[in-house]
């Protein structure tokens, strides 16, 4: 499950591509949550030791995440009541976590807990259509990879030889950043001649938050 949000600000160009009074309205409705839930799948590799009941190690895994978010709306300017369309969508699609790992065994069992280094990737895009001003559909957009944090705890169970089953929780974190972008489609080549919508774009993304609840079976090489 990945929690995220957005908040749209506007600047507007020199000749007021905007009537300014409707610059609050097109904020607030670009102005969306991100969140989204699906389905992760991947690999991990990892190192493990034992002394007594008290088990130490270190893991590193990559997942492949299905998290593609999509909010679009038509809205209508106050002033004039003409529509425009706004689209804001994010996919999340990796993620790679490095981690210590601490845990109790208990016959069969390991309770454990394990935190470390975590590194995502996202795209995110914002489109705007206001025709006939915008021939195409004008964008901001941007890809990012992200470095953060998680910890998570888990209980991992020896089910026959060499194999176990584990299921476990992550919670990971990264921190927020801006995304900025000049509208930039008419500049004259449009219906509205002579019109310039250098319009600048901010989209500030909060924290991006995962929250995976997976299972797994591992091969232990003794």
């Amino acid at each position: 499950m990945k929690r995220e949000s957005n908040s749209l600000s506007i600047q507007n160009d020199a000749n007021n591509y905007f009537v300014p009074a409707v610059i609050p309205e097109v904020e607030h409705n670009g102005s969306v949550d991100l969140n989204d839930s699906g389905f992760t799948g991947g690999a991990q590799i990892g190192y493990n030791r034992q002394h007594g009941s008290f088990v130490w190690g270190v893991e590193l895994d990559f997942n492949w995440l299905d998290l593609n978010t999509r909010r679009s709306g038509t809205f209508r300017y106050s002033t004039i009541n003409a529509p425009y369309r706004l689209t804001t969508q994010e996919s999340t699609d990796w993620l790679m976590t490095v981690r210590p790992r601490v845990g109790w065994a208990l016959d069969r069992f390991l309770l454990y807990l394990t935190g470390g280094l975590a590194v995502t990737h996202s795209h995110f895009k914002q489109s705007f259509e206001e025709p006939p001003f915008t021939p195409d559909p004008v964008t901001v957009s941007a890809s990012r990879t992200s470095v953060g944090w998680t910890i998570g705890t888990g209980l991992e169970v020896a089910v026959w030889g060499n194999w176990s089953a584990r299921a476990e929780y992550l919670y990971a974190r990264f921190g927020g950043t801006d995304v900025e972008g000049k509208l930039g489609g008419a500049d004259g080549a449009s219906a509205a001649a002579g019109s310039v919508d250098g319009a600048k774009f901010t989209n500030s993304l909060s924290a991006l938050e995962l929250h995976l609840f997976r299972a797994a079976i591992n091969y232990h090489f003794r």
